[in-house]
C-alpha cells in the first residue's frame, strides 16, 4: 500500500496532472504501474488496473495503457464493467 500512497502524496491526489513536471508525471506513472503486481484480492486489483490505465491515458502512454486495459479485461471482476465491454465488441 505505501506505493499508492507515495504515488498519491506525488499527484497530489487529484486527477490535474497538468500541474505536475515532467519527472512527477513520470515517477506517478511508474508507481501506479508497480502497484499493480502484488497479489491483491480481484476487486482491488481491478481497482488498480482501472487507476494505472486512466493515468497511463491521461499522460499520453498509450500502449501501456493498452496493456492495463487488456488485464482488465481479462481478468478484472467487476460484472459491471465486463458487461460494457462486451457490448462494445458487437
Amino acid at each position: 500500500m505505501t506505493i499508492e500512497l507515495q504515488r498519491r502524496q506525488l499527484s497530489g491526489a487529484g486527477l490535474d496532472l497538468s500541474s505536475l513536471s515532467e519527472e512527477q508525471k513520470k515517477r506517478s506513472l511508474e508507481l501506479s504501474a508497480y502497484f499493480t503486481v502484488p497479489t491483491m484480492e480481484a476487486s482491488h486489483m481491478t481497482i488498480a488496473w482501472f487507476s494505472a490505465m486512466n493515468l497511463a491515458n491521461r499522460n499520453k502512454q498509450y500502449s501501456t495503457a493498452l496493456n492495463f486495459a487488456n488485464n482488465l479485461i481479462e481478468k478484472g471482476t467487476n460484472a459491471k464493467f465486463k458487461d460494457t465491454v462486451s457490448l462494445g465488441k458487437s
